[in-house]
């Protein structure tokens, strides 16, 4: 009898584990450090769409991997000011999917990852979706009125 109340104890930790969701963004834009004079910040978010696509694509500055677009969250990264190409990991094409950014000193920017499930899609009664997703570039003012329903996913989510 002991035995099974261990394991259905351990079940029940594990069930509660896994319902552990990141901190709302509210909750943690006042504790995110001032920008540096000489960095520049970029955001970026992906709305929570699970009838559209859960997948976790690999996000990249310059080819460089920074991080995952994750749905419903949000994370940012401090950055160099140059020029960079912001891209996506995608499995359908969509045209001009990525975006090239001028960044300079106390910029911020904010980019949000859009999902397209449906645009690479088809075969018939058993058909495929293919995900693809796109680079945006969202107008701040926007962008903070989107930020108010995310979460934060910090570094976790590289």
């Amino acid at each position: 009898m002991a035995s099974h109340l261990r394991i259905l104890a351990a079940l029940l930790l594990l069930a509660l584990a896994g319902c552990v969701q990141p901190p709302p963004f509210p909750a943690v834009a006042p504790l995110i450090p001032p920008l540096a004079p000489d960095q520049a910040r970029i955001y970026f978010y992906r709305d929570d769409e699970p009838y559209e696509s859960l997948s976790w694509p690999r996000l990249y500055l310059n080819g460089a991997r920074v991080g995952l677009s994750v749905p419903g969250g949000v994370f940012y990264r401090d950055v160099v000011p140059e020029t960079y190409v912001i891209s996506v990991d995608t499995y359908g094409y969509y045209w001009y999917p990525f975006k090239e950014v001028a960044l300079r000193p106390g910029d911020t920017l904010f980019v949000k990852i859009e999902s397209l499930s449906s645009w690479a899609s088809g075969g018939g009664r058993h058909g495929y979706r293919a995900d693809t997703f796109v680079v945006a570039i969202i107008e701040p003012a926007q962008a903070e009125n989107e930020l108010i329903a995310m979460r934060y996913v910090e570094r976790e989510a590289e």
